[in-house]
């Protein structure tokens, strides 16, 4: 490698990257000029435009907008370029040419007019051979077909401020040096993007566009959120004119994670895709007719009343593939038996009962309300003297058991269990309760579809229930990215496992992924001790072995807490600490204790920002983050004692990247002596 002929190279690029960086700032200034011209005209004579004139000029000043922000836009590009212009490059010998084309891949794309300096967005099909292939043959599929030929060369750089620090031969893969240098990293404030360390894997996944539904099962650490997010800026540059971010729609877990996540897309050029929780999707359909539990917060009354076996198992059906076809199978016999049709007698005539009966079966699968919408609809249309609304009225009338709440009331009556829903009025909803009541909702009257929706990202998908699939099937019926991990639900009772989702999504792709990139060898060895049912297959980067601390009393304990977060405040190379509790109630608790200690955070359930620092947390609110040190507090038999518990402490401790602490008091968990 000539290292001096890369060092060149790079000072032309920076010199073209300025220069280009020049123009686009005339041009921002010319369009900001254009703009105040145009406006200020506007203002002047906007009484005398007919409306024509007054279209044009709408138009116009439009036209002026949208082009200086796409001209700020790639002036922000090529500013984020200059830093670092592009971090690989692949020499591609193409079948019958003489000499092999240099192609150098970065974050986005550029060329100049020239032909001195290029770049590659790394979405680029040919920018799929860095990720795919080592030396020897390769290829990629152009628009014009596929291309085939010999992969001569592959570098990896590391370049910062313009200045290149390293580069490096990597024939095979991706070198595990700067894998390893990039994981071996403190966490940033935020999640970043991976575009330089993308591995082969995780690159079948970012491009795979064939499949409806991609079902992505992978371990702790193995890096499906960053697989999702770098797969919605891939769809974004193939598709790119037919679809916009508002084309996406992430269901993600709780505020704090879509803070966390929010600088990825940005990132790669590319805007932030809106993101909802389940409890938004609730509320928008129920509204404020019902008073619900917060859903989030299920895991905390699981573990406020572990002895209630009556609340345990009306809670353990509710979210059952087993309720799910009980529910169905109800629904579809209220569909035949609750209309009772009759003769509609109007001035002058009547609508038999029989051709009431053939418009309402022959809409079958639409809700009830709209069902008898368009019956009315379409009778008032033929006979003048049949007033729509009050046909629907009377249809509804027809309908047995319209209600909401009445209508699933009734269903535990019919399957003998009317103590499995022991509500009263006034009574707030059970959280396993609510997507039943929007299901049902959603049969009875409808519900407003979001057709622009066309691309939907389900993270964590082993916390949510059959029902909840049904409905999100039902809300979005397009192309699904669902990733999670069996062995972190948080959630209790929710019966998910591969064979429902295979069984669900007849047509889906399901990926398993057991590498893991997060956290350290030893930390993941350890986890792996608490599920031994789990295949991790830990990246080879080595660090402490996770400690196992007893105290005395749990003033010693709290004294040891006092002391790493002061250490950590003092000491700005130990990055992000994560205390992590069992609950939130004891995270609330722990908190007030070290209140007097500065700069300390408590993630809640109404957070809605992710901070760097000292975090005290749940273990429920922890999932999906990560911390350069974690320590898990009360680590002891009385605490982690369920088969439940051992899930949380598994999640508990697959949040830490370099440094695992345990702490206790009396006897230890006994899923730490397994």
């Amino acid at each position: 490698m000539n290292l001096q002929e890369e060092k060149e190279h790079l000072l032309v690029g920076l010199k073209t990257l300025q220069s280009a960086a020049d123009r686009l700032l005339e041009k921002v200034a010319h369009y900001s000029e254009s703009y105040r011209d145009s406006a200020r005209y506007v203002w002047e004579n906007q009484s005398e435009f007919d409306e024509y004139e007054a279209i044009f000029n709408k138009l116009l000043i439009d036209h002026v907008v949208d082009s200086g922000e796409q001209t700020k836009e790639r002036l922000r590009q090529i500013i984020k370029m200059m830093d670092a212009p592009y971090f690989a490059r692949i020499d591609f010998l193409m079948e019958g040419d003489p000499e092999p084309m240099k192609i150098y891949i970065g974050k986005f794309s550029f060329w100049d007019d020239k032909g001195e300096f290029e770049v590659f967005d790394w979405r680029a099909p040919i920018s799929g051979m860095y990720y795919e292939y080592g030396y020897g043959n390769a290829g990629y599929d152009a628009p014009m077909g596929r291309i085939e030929g010999e992969l001569v060369c592959k570098r990896q750089y590391k370049i910062s401020h313009g200045t290149l620090v390293y580069a490096l031969e990597s024939g095979i893969s991706i070198s595990d040096d700067i894998l390893q240098q990039e994981l071996a990293k403190n966490a940033g404030h935020k999640m970043t993007d991976i575009v330089a360390t993308i591995q082969k894997e995780q690159n079948r996944l970012i491009r795979d566009h064939s499949s409806d539904t991609l079902i992505i099962h992978g371990v702790a650490g193995s890096g499906k959120t960053s697989i999702a997010l770098h797969r919605i800026a891939y769809f974004l540059y193939k598709y790119k004119g037919k679809i916009t971010s508002k084309n996406f729609l992430i269901i993600s877990p709780n505020g704090v994670f879509v803070d966390y996540i929010a600088d990825v897309l940005p990132e790669l050029g590319e805007e932030n895709v809106r993101c909802i929780a389940m409890d938004d999707i609730a509320s928008t359909i129920l509204g404020k007719e019902y008073r619900c539990e917060r859903m989030e917060l299920q895991a905390e009354r699981y573990l406020q009343r572990e002895e209630d076996t009556d609340w345990k198992n009306r809670n353990q059906f509710k979210n059952s593939v087993a309720f799910f076809n009980q529910l169905e199978d109800y629904l579809r016999k209220c569909d035949q038996e609750n209309f009772r049709e009759e003769d509609y007698h109007y001035e002058g005539g009547m609508v038999e009962a029989a051709y009431l009966r053939k418009c309402y079966d022959i809409r079958g699968g639409l809700p009830v309300r709209e069902r008898f919408q368009e019956i009315a609809a379409l009778i008032s249309k033929d006979i003048r003297k049949v007033h729509r609304n009050d046909l629907f009225e009377w249809l509804m009338e027809r309908y047995d058991t319209n209600h909401v709440l009445q209508l699933y009331r009734s269903f535990f009556e019919y399957i003998g269990r009317s103590d499995f829903f022991p509500y009263a009025d006034e009574m707030e909803i059970e959280s396993s309760d609510i997507f039943p009541l929007v299901y049902i909702k959603m049969y009875l009257e409808g519900f407003t579809r979001e057709p622009e929706i066309m691309y939907l990202i389900i993270d964590e998908m082993q916390d949510y229930s059959p029902i909840q699939y049904a409905v999100i099937n039902k809300l979005y019926p397009c192309r699904k990215t669902i990733l999670g991990d069996f062995c972190q639900n948080v959630v209790p009772f929710a019966e998910n496992h591969s064979d429902f989702f295979q069984q669900m999504y007849t047509n889906a792709q399901f990926i398993e992924i057991h590498k893991s990139y997060r956290s350290t060898y030893e930390i993941m060895k350890y986890a792996e001790k608490i599920r031994k049912d789990q295949k991790i297959d830990p990246i080879e980067r080595h660090g402490s072995t996770p400690r196992e601390i007893a105290f005395e009393s749990r003033s010693d304990e709290e004294s040891y807490l006092i002391s790493a977060v002061k250490q950590t405040q003092a000491d700005n190379k130990n990055g992000r600490l994560g205390i992590i509790c069992k609950s939130h109630p004891q995270a609330e608790a722990l908190f007030c204790r070290l209140s007097g200690t500065d700069d300390v955070h408590l993630f809640t359930y109404d957070a809605d920002m992710f901070y760097n620092g000292v975090i005290v947390t749940s273990v429920s609110l922890s999932k999906g983050l990560e911390f350069d040190e974690v320590l898990i507090v009360d680590a002891d038999q009385q605490n982690y004692c369920t088969e439940y518990d051992r899930n949380l402490l598994y999640v508990a401790c697959t949040r830490a990247m370099h440094h695992l602490n345990l702490l206790y008091c009396g006897e230890k968990s006994r899923f730490l002596k397994e």
